[in-house]
């Protein structure tokens, strides 16, 4: 892995998936999908966000669109402090946060109004990657739960994004390809 370098992997800007801070959730999920019918091979669920002057500011995840739709999480975020889920624990908090207890109709009336910049992740210093750095320190990186993608950079300029999925199929398919 040491020999295989992020920026080969990676998909650059340019073909990601793109909204700005000002979207509305009900925006993201239409862009999304019409990215989904263009894009078969690396359709996007994630998408990069960018202020009204096209600079990066962040990204809306899956996982940041199931927190904010269900905003019980925040009670249950802030009093977990131990770093350990363990299936107790999970289930023990489904049910006394009442996570996701409301019908599907009021998921959508409250994700109608958010705005992309109530959903969106600030990728702190540890998720970025350079495009000159090895896979395997990427790897190490989602292996340890870096939130995902990794976003990653030439310099001081966003150049691209590494998923999780692209990652492991790289892997999977070398795998497959060793004689054995």
């Amino acid at each position: 892995m040491k020999d295989i370098l992020i920026k080969e992997v990676m998909i650059p800007v340019s073909n990601y998936v793109t909204i700005k801070e000002n979207n509305t959730l009900y925006e993201v999920f239409q862009i999304l999908e019409e990215n989904k019918k263009d894009n078969t091979r690396h359709a996007h669920r994630d998408a990069i966000v960018v202020n009204g002057k096209g600079k990066f500011v962040g990204k809306v995840t899956m996982i940041d669109i199931f927190r904010v739709l269900e905003p019980n999480y925040k009670k249950l975020i802030k009093n977990y402090k131990d770093g350990t889920l363990t299936k107790e624990y999970v289930m023990k908090a489904v049910k006394d946060f009442n996570l996701w207890r409301e019908p599907m109709y009021n998921l959508c009336q409250r994700g109608f109004g958010l705005m992309v910049s109530d959903v969106m992740h600030i990728p702190e210093a540890h998720e970025y990657v350079r495009e000159e750095d090895s896979l395997e320190q990427a790897l190490h990186k989602y292996v340890m739960d870096v939130h995902q993608p990794l976003i990653v950079k030439k310099e001081d300029e966003i150049t691209g994004v590494l998923r999780f999925g692209d990652l492991f199929e790289m892997v999977r398919k070398a795998m497959l390809a060793c004689p054995i």
